[in-house]
């Protein structure tokens, strides 16, 4: 979502942001947008600040990384960490320049890059899902999408120094999200995650927010959690998304969920979706860290009401033992059980 402003203005924060880099920035702006006429910040993200500038000739996107997280300020990084983002906007371009932006501009000492717009509405499909309900052809040409970004990586050496990226799986994608609920079957799902075959570069966090599918096309953004992991994350990470975001529209989820897994092909040998207990579990550990939001906040998708409904089911679920991505797709289409 942007907060438009009127022509000619710089949106307050993108100064208080980039303080002296302010002018070189914008410099490195105007070879693409032409003479600028305003700059809009745009909300979502959690790490770094993002901001459109529109000119007379086009659009960009300036993404901006500070000492603090930008939407969850008790948590200090690095600045330079956008180097790592930078790498692998140019890697994930370089291999599939229409699923990806381009990076036209970085400036390390700014802790900034300017990117082409890949957002022809300017909308994420986040904001699209808050108004309606997505659609098969949307979930299919998402999985296909997916499954290309996938086959691209694969065999690709870590983004990260040394053993980084596998720290960063472990504090991340497992800290933040997996085992952020506490539950003992989300730490035994993190341990079969790291022991599948054919680990490789992962988005890492795949969802409504960071993407765009307007205008027949297919678009990623915010990779700055790219990193070496088990392909069956990312799949888990988006299914557990297009169930939080159907909530409250219960009827249309099992087709919805049907075409998007359906349209996936996982690398290497055949995994049948509908009765994958790791796959299950992993979107269970993702919707109650998006639902429980203990420490990376997500606006509400629906009612408390139903929103404690579908947390009450998961919990049941991961107490109960093993269960499937059917059963997942029942519990949150289904009434409560105790």
């Amino acid at each position: 979502m942007t907060l438009p402003l009127a022509p000619g203005h710089i949106a307050p924060g993108l100064g208080a942001v980039l303080g002296p880099h302010l002018q070189q920035v914008l410099a490195a702006c105007r070879p693409h947008t032409g003479r600028l006429t305003s700059v809009e910040e745009c909300l979502g993200g959690n790490v770094a600040h993002v901001f459109r500038v529109r000119g007379e000739a086009g659009n960009v996107i300036v993404k901006i990384r500070g000492h603090r997280f930008a939407r969850i300020r008790h948590i200090a990084t690095d600045p330079a960490l956008i180097a790592v983002e930078h790498r692998a906007l140019t890697l994930h371009h370089g291999l599939l320049p229409d699923l990806f932006p381009q990076v036209l501009a970085f400036l390390p000492d700014a802790h900034a890059m300017v990117m082409t717009d890949v957002f022809p509405d300017g909308r994420t499909w986040r904001e699209h899902l808050d108004q309606r309900a997505a659609t098969a052809k949307e979930c299919t040409r998402l999985a296909t999408a997916l499954t290309r970004v996938h086959d691209a990586t694969a065999g690709l050496p870590p983004l990260r120094d040394g053993d980084g990226d596998g720290l960063f799986r472990a504090e991340h994608a497992y800290g933040y999200c997996l085992r952020s609920s506490g539950h003992p079957v989300l730490d035994e799902a993190c341990r079969r995650l790291d022991a599948l075959p054919g680990q490789q570069l992962i988005l890492g966090d795949a969802c409504p927010k960071n993407l765009s599918l307007a205008a027949g096309r297919t678009a990623f953004v915010d990779l700055d959690n790219v990193h070496t992991g088990a392909p069956l994350f990312d799949l888990g990470y988006l299914l557990a998304h297009l169930v939080l975001h159907h909530i409250t529209r219960p009827s249309r989820l099992h087709p919805l969920a049907g075409a998007f897994l359906d349209a996936y092909t996982f690398p290497g040998p055949a995994r049948p979706w509908r009765d994958d207990d790791l796959l299950a579990a992993v979107a269970a550990g993702v919707l109650l860290y998006r639902l429980e939001a203990r420490t990376v906040p997500y606006p509400a998708t629906s009612p408390p009401a139903a929103a404690g409904r579908l947390r009450h089911s998961l919990r049941r679920l991961l107490a109960t033992g093993p269960f499937t991505v059917r059963d997942l797709l029942d519990a949150a289409t289904g009434p409560v059980t105790s």
